[in-house]
C-alpha cells in the first residue's frame, strides 16, 4: 500500500497569488526544466488568505476555487493524535492563551486531543486579517460569521473531507524530535489505509526520517 503514496522532500510546488491559491507568476522551475508540466495548484494550509490556515473550510474554500490539490501542515497531540497545525505552538492561530492560560508555551504536544478541540481555530483570522482579504471585501459577512469557533481538524477528518471529495492533499509532517520516526509513520500509514487516501495522498516533510519510515 505505501508504494502508492507520493512523496517529497518538501512542497513540489507552491505557485501562491491573491487568494492563495496558483496564479499566473513566472515559474523559474518550468524555466529551468526542473518540473514536469502541467504545474498544478496547491493550495497551502487551503485558501489561506480568505479562511484560517489549516482549516476544514479553508480547504472547502479551496476546492471551491478550483486548486488541483491542498496543503496541510500535521503534529502530534499529547495523546498521539494528528492534528493540522503549522506552527509548534498554539498561540497564534488559536485562543489557547485565554482557555489554557497557565499552560504556557503552549505547545502542541503538550495537549490531548480533547483540549485542543476546545480550541477556536477561526477567530484569530478576523483579527490578524494575515493577508489584507477581509479589508479588501473579499471575505462576506457571512464567511466572518462562520469563522468564529473553528476548530483545529484532526488529519483523520482532513482525509475523509479529501477522500468524499474525490480531492488530492499533501501532508507536510512537521519535525517532531519527540516521537520516533518510525513511530510517526506507523500512525501516517494506518490513517491514510483506513480513510482510503493513499492514492490521493502526497507525504512531504523536512525529516527525512520520517519520508523514510513511510516509504517502507
Amino acid at each position: 500500500m505505501r508504494a502508492k503514496i507520493a512523496f517529497g522532500l518538501a512542497l513540489a510546488v507552491l505557485v501562491s497569488s491573491y487568494f492563495g491559491l496558483a496564479g499566473e507568476s513566472e515559474n523559474v522551475f518550468l524555466k529551468g526544466g526542473v518540473l514536469p508540466r502541467p504545474v498544478l495548484n496547491i493550495a497551502h494550509a487551503g485558501a489561506a488568505s480568505i479562511a484560517p490556515q489549516n482549516t476544514i473550510v479553508a480547504g472547502k474554500k479551496a476546492l471551491a476555487a478550483g486548486a488541483d490539490l491542498w496543503g496541510i501542515d500535521v503534529r502530534l497531540s499529547k495523546d498521539g493524535i494528528f492534528v493540522l497545525m503549522h506552527d509548534k505552538t498554539l498561540e497564534r492561530t488559536t485562543n489557547v492563551e485565554e482557555v489554557f492560560p497557565d499552560r504556557a508555551p503552549w505547545e502542541v504536544k503538550d495537549f490531548t486531543l480533547a483540549e485542543i478541540e476546545r480550541l477556536d481555530a477561526g477567530s484569530w483570522f478576523l483579527e490578524a486579517d494575515p493577508f489584507g482579504q477581509i479589508e479588501a471585501g473579499n471575505v462576506s459577512a457571512e464567511d466572518q460569521a462562520s469563522y468564529v469557533g473553528e476548530k483545529v481538524p484532526t488529519l483523520r477528518e482532513a482525509l475523509l473531507f479529501t477522500v468524499e471529495e474525490g480531492w488530492r492533499i499533501d501532508i507536510e509532517v512537521k519535525p517532531m524530535g519527540y516521537v520516533p520516526p518510525d513511530k510517526i509513520a506507523e500512525k501516517l500509514v494506518f490513517l491514510l489505509e483506513e480513510t482510503g487516501a493513499t492514492d490521493r495522498a502526497m507525504v512531504s516533510s523536512f525529516d527525512h526520517d520520517i519520508l523514510r519510515e513511510v516509504k517502507r
